[in-house]
């Protein structure tokens, strides 16, 4: 498997299923000139994918619960190929 991450794009995120929430922050739409958004796909109910719009880049989180929502684990996804192979894991495909 190759080591760097590549950029997944955002139509290809939303195809897969992936939910994005608008957050209210004037700081960083005036920095970057678009809302911040949190982009996830929940595969259980401590393991999500991740997907960050600034980088295009996406990774899977396993957090402690979902009153706390500390993270316990990160690893990063690879590329699109990997992506959809987790997904499919988790949606018994």
């Amino acid at each position: 498997m190759e080591n760097k991450q590549q950029k997944i794009h955002y139509r290809t995120i939303m195809d897969l299923g992936f939910k994005e929430e608008i957050q209210d922050d004037n700081v960083y739409e005036d920095e970057f000139g678009f809302e911040y958004s949190i982009i996830t796909l929940k595969l259980t109910k401590k393991i999500y994918l991740d997907w960050c719009k600034d980088t295009q880049l996406c990774e899977i989180v396993r957090i402690d619960n979902n009153e706390n929502m500390n993270i316990k684990a990160e690893r990063p996804i690879f590329n699109k190929e990997q992506l959809i192979e987790i997904i499919d894991f988790f949606r018994d495909k």
